[in-house]
């Protein structure tokens, strides 16, 4: 899923982990601490770990750094009735279907956030998943493995403009839920919005948490030299 930084091996004071987010952890006063900050690759979203590391981010750029709230979501009792009334809620004309090898172009055709993450399409085919709604032989929404371990999977949903406001993303997103109950994975919700909040609630995800990510946009000074572990997750 991404790469993880400590300038030790051992006994680590400062960690980076590049994921879709850049995570930062330790001990913000020592030097290596503003090294990791200055040396972000760009353009990133970073969520940090306490407000000192959120002082440091200020001081080492300033206006360049742009906040911004995000809420994240628990996943405890889910009702899975009311999943499959979502699944089965579709207009007529619209079908629901898991997304497959011979479906993989023309899903992420619709928004290649959907695969980004993966090296490949085959490699999304491969480790991902994806449920996708068509109308008229293309996909008009969709959900994705923005995310996946072992343990939890995050969602990333997508619904052309045109097709909103029927129910579409509910539909693909509580396809997805059923998937992970099925197969022993954690729900994962991360809203950027209101509009993704309100979803979030309306499928069962509970307890909002509201936290600070930043942004941070243009290309890296230079090259951070620490310590590589491959990361398995958030």
């Amino acid at each position: 899923m991404g790469t993880a930084y400590a300038d030790d091996a051992e006994e680590p004071a400062v960690a980076l982990v590049k994921l879709d987010f850049t995570l930062l952890a330790g001990d913000p006063s020592v030097d290596v601490a503003e090294e990791a900050v200055r040396n972000v690759e760009r353009p990133a979203s970073i969520v940090v770990s306490g407000p000192d590391w959120a002082s440091l981010l200020r001081r080492v750029w300033g206006e360049k750094l742009q906040s911004r709230t995000r809420i994240a979501f628990s996943s405890e009792i889910w009702d899975r009735s009311q999943l499959d009334s979502f699944t089965r809620a579709l207009p007529e004309g619209y079908s629901l279907k898991r997304v497959g090898a011979e479906d993989a172009d023309r899903f992420a055709q619709l928004a290649d956030s959907f695969v980004y993450n993966f090296p490949s399409l085959d490699a999304f085919v491969a480790g991902g998943v994806g449920f996708g709604i068509e109308y008229e032989g293309r996909f008009v929404s969709g959900c994705s493995s923005f995310a996946l371990s072992s343990r939890s999977l995050e969602f990333e949903i997508q619904t052309h403009p045109d097709f909103r406001r029927r129910g579409l993303a509910t539909a693909t997103a509580a396809a997805m839920i059923t998937h992970c109950l099925d197969n022993n994975l954690e729900p994962c919700w991360d809203a950027h919005n209101d509009m993704s909040a309100a979803l979030a609630k309306k499928l069962g995800f509970v307890d909002p948490t509201s936290y600070t990510a930043y942004g941070l946009l243009g290309h890296a000074a230079g090259q951070l030299s620490l310590h590589v572990e491959p990361s398995t997750g958030h």
